[in-house]
């Protein structure tokens, strides 16, 4: 494996897949009225089969807010078909694909951080993503 995990200017990259985070991200209400998070992002399959992009985000990004990972939710309005997309729709290898996540936030004025995975050691990475709110 020549790049188990790496992030760098909104970039996490690995030998799989490359995840290029956007400045799309905003806080929204999800289905349930609750604030959220939305990060909109390009994912590119790097693999020899189809994948998921929210399989890849469940298992190699994590997201926390005041020290507690924030669970995935869902969207509504003009969010629904680029989440649902994001967590059914397979992307060929060597494809691209513009999708988004969506998590419930705990608290609208707290800073978040998106930690990323070591695909080898399954360990975090030492580099994060801090987002702010306001």
């Amino acid at each position: 494996m020549k790049n188990a995990g790496t992030y760098n200017d909104l970039t996490y990259d690995t030998d799989w897949y490359t995840f290029k985070i956007s400045n799309q991200i905003k806080l929204i209400k999800d289905a349930n009225g609750d604030p959220a998070l939305l990060v909109k992002y390009n994912y590119t399959n790097k693999t020899q089969n189809n994948e998921v992009p929210q399989k890849v985000q469940n298992t190699a990004i994590m997201i926390k807010q005041d020290g507690q990972q924030l669970n995935p939710t869902s969207a509504t309005g003009d969010y629904t078909t680029i989440i649902n997309n994001s967590n059914t729709g397979q992307v060929q290898p060597g494809k691209n694909f513009d999708g988004a996540l969506i998590v419930k936030v705990k608290n609208t004025d707290s800073e978040i951080t998106m930690y990323f995975k070591n695909i080898q050691t399954n360990e975090w990475l030492d580099t994060t993503q801090p987002l702010k709110l306001k």
